[in-house]
């Protein structure tokens, strides 16, 4: 169900208590983190149980980095019992504000995991994300095309410094963006679920705003060269137009050089 969200499947072996930490790169923005906060983060699906070892099927929402390391067994956290063929996913848990979310996300957030017949799985009690078992995740989400693609351009960091034909392609890709989530909530007025409708025009927005300031860099661009000098700023070399002029008045008759200098004294 969650195809469009989750990396490809890794396949990983545990032999012994084992925590798994999940961190948000500084590289990634908070912008696509906040908008992907209603996706579980990571799933497992318990592939083989045999004693204290186990083989697990994991797949991570592709902006997260995660690693394994061995824990010691004295874990008094609440644990979420899974068998072979089950699975489990872990949220952001409800009621909680995302700035909080991310913000632990960036600290990192530990799943410990261990077997003893049945695969154990459990969280601290401080983090601010709980773990759902496959058949009770009513959270299930089918995002439309639209809404996918409006995470995708907004989860992208824009190098402000390219040249403005680089913006423009940038700026049309983002309005065709912007038009495909408005044409999707007309054509499926009444239809869809409030929260994703919800989630369309909160999405419109941002993606409005990104649109200002891509357009405002834009025009930015056009007006001047470098943006560490003025726009009306003349860009030329004093040294060198003096030569010109003397090149000018050594080939120049007599009499034009007189003019040209009558001409000079009458503006003064």
């Amino acid at each position: 169900m969650h195809h469009h969200v989750f990396t490809q499947p890794s396949v990983s072996e545990i032999t012994q208590p084992t925590a798994l930490t999940l961190r948000l790169p500084d590289s990634v923005s908070d912008l696509l983190v906040l908008s992907t906060m209603s996706n579980p983060l990571v799933e497992f699906v318990v592939s083989q149980v045999e004693h204290k070892q186990t083989t697990l099927i994991l797949r991570v929402q592709p902006f997260l980095t995660f690693a394994f390391e061995h824990t010691p067994t004295n874990i008094k956290t609440p644990t979420q019992p899974r068998f072979v063929g089950q699975g489990i996913k872990l949220y952001p848990s409800m009621g909680v504000a995302p700035r909080v979310c991310i913000e632990q996300l960036r600290n990192g957030v530990t799943i410990n995991i261990h077997a003893d017949g049945d695969v154990h799985f459990s969280v601290s009690a401080e983090a601010r994300f709980e773990l759902v078992t496959l058949e009770n995740d009513l959270r299930i989400l089918s995002e439309p095309q639209a809404l996918v693609m409006a995470k995708a351009i907004l989860g992208r960091k824009f190098d402000y410094d390219e040249p403005s034909t680089m913006l423009a392609v940038h700026i049309s890709e983002l309005e065709q963006v912007r038009r495909e989530l408005r044409d999707y909530l007309r054509g499926e007025s009444g239809k869809i679920h409030p929260g994703v409708s919800t989630e369309l025009l909160k999405l419109d927005h941002l993606l409005q705003n990104k649109h200002q300031w891509l357009l405002r860099t834009y025009h930015q661009s056009l007006e001047r060269s470098n943006l560490g000098r003025s726009s009306n700023e003349q860009f030329f070399n004093n040294e060198q137009l003096q030569r010109k002029l003397d090149c000018f008045e050594l080939l120049a008759p007599k009499d034009v050089s007189e003019m040209v200098n009558k001409l000079c004294d009458d503006d003064l």
